[in-house]
């Protein structure tokens, strides 16, 4: 009988760096994309004139940008979606040599080296178009580097209750660099700043890979809801659900009472609005001669889309819509209201940063925070999707199934075609 030390033991059925060098589907789609994106250094002249134009390159408003990318990559490892181990797996890893711990800290460097390449890639394409010089480069690393000590500090550890306030404070930084125009050094000085506020992080809070059962396993549900929604073609599987809010009664339920308590279960998704508006009003900055209805639209369908989630819930799911005893207008329009009440929020934010930042944005830009929250009820009031049909049609590259595109693009046609009404009317 041969028996295996724990030194040779490895997870049955993991392919090492995730299968990208197996030869298969994901070998191409990883040599595809990295060509692709790789191209882009052979064209910064014409990106240069097609994002700045005549303009000067404001680069203090360039690392203002790449500082709000970095706290958004940042908070997006705050989620900690690489906190799951499958049942299988979890089941004879509590018999095995190997640690559960191991598992879960190999998924936190992957999930933290994606991060920090597509920051790191960021940078050195806008900095590569803008056309900077070394002390800009410098800046721009110091803050890459900062940015992912503090993030892997914070994100080893489990979920504090003011986790949310360090990329606040970071794209705070951001909007000073930019708004100020602060030179490289002072740039420097400030991502060493980052780099020392990730020490206290450093030993406080319990590490994830410590994560008991029910963690791992509500990570591996998650990961499960994910790769269905992907395959099937259903988006709106991802729509975030509500958490448990107190002092609030439904005992006689009402449609405008599900959506207040609906949004405020969702109010954990208001951390990540507010870093939406910073970047907005920044990249507006760094970007001259985008519309402000481009970047407003955008922004404000990603920041709002969350809190529209419960009309949602509720159009996936008649039953729900049955005890409610709500026409479908009424909830509709109950949903909207609510929404066009956070939408106001948001708007508000805005334009504090904005007159904060000493920029303006056109009548358009504004329009586009009414229009993203049509488009948001038109996207979440969608059917299931309908497979029986797709309706093939032949396109210059290849067949496309024109009826299943029009089905998940619901919503988001309505936002594209009123961006470029916008950009071009106003």
């Amino acid at each position: 009988m041969v028996t295996l030390t724990p030194r040779r033991m490895r997870i049955p059925g993991r392919k090492r760096f995730g299968g990208i060098f197996s030869g298969d589907t994901a070998s191409f789609v990883f040599l595809f994309g990295f060509g692709f994106l790789f191209t882009a250094f052979f064209h910064v002249d014409g990106w240069r004139q097609s994002v700045y134009g005549s303009a000067r390159v404001d680069f203090p408003a360039v690392l203002g940008l790449l500082t709000l990318c970095c706290a958004v990559g940042w908070r997006s490892l705050l989620r900690r979606g690489f906190v799951w181990v499958e049942p299988a797996e979890l089941t004879w890893l509590d018999f095995a040599p190997v640690d559960r711990g191991r598992v879960v800290t190999l998924r936190l460097l992957g999930a933290w080296t994606g991060v920090v390449a597509v920051t790191g890639y960021l940078a050195a394409l806008l900095l590569a178009v803008g056309g900077a010089g070394l002390d800009q480069w410098r800046a721009a690393v110091a803050v890459v580097v900062a940015t992912a000590v503090v993030a892997f500090t914070s994100a080893r550890r489990t979920s504090l209750r003011f986790d949310a306030l360090g990329p606040l404070v970071l794209a705070v930084l951001g909007l000073v660099i930019a708004a100020a125009g602060l030179g490289p050094v002072t740039v420097e000085f400030g991502a060493a700043g980052v780099l020392v506020a990730a020490l206290p992080l450093a030993f406080g809070g319990e590490p994830v890979t410590r994560a008991g059962r029910p963690a791992l396993l509500a990570g591996w549900d998650g990961r499960v809801l994910r790769s269905v929604a992907v395959t099937f073609l259903d988006p709106m599987m991802l729509l975030p659900p509500a958490g448990p809010i107190g002092g609030v009664s439904l005992r006689r339920p009402t449609a405008l009472r599900l959506a207040w308590a609906g949004t405020l279960g969702r109010s954990r998704y208001a951390g990540a609005a507010v870093l939406v508006g910073f970047a907005v009003v920044v990249a507006h900055i760094a970007l001259p001669t985008l519309p402000g209805a481009v970047l407003v639209g955008i922004g404000a369908y990603v920041a709002l889309m969350p809190f529209g989630a419960g009309l949602g819930e509720l159009w996936r799911n008649p039953g729900r819509r049955r005890w409610l005893g709500s026409a479908n207008r009424e909830l509709v329009l109950t949903h909207g209201l609510v929404l066009a009440a956070v939408a106001l929020a948001w708007t508000a934010l805005l334009a504090a940063v904005t007159l904060a930042a000493g920029t303006t944005l056109g009548p358009g830009a504004w329009l586009a925070v009414p229009l993203s929250v049509l488009s948001i009820l038109r996207t979440v009031t969608r059917t299931a999707v309908d497979y029986a049909n797709p309706g093939f049609v032949d396109t210059p590259v290849g067949p496309m199934p024109a009826n299943l595109t029009r089905q998940l693009f619901r919503g988001l046609d309505l936002q594209v075609i009123g961006i470029v009404v916008l950009s071009a009317a106003i």
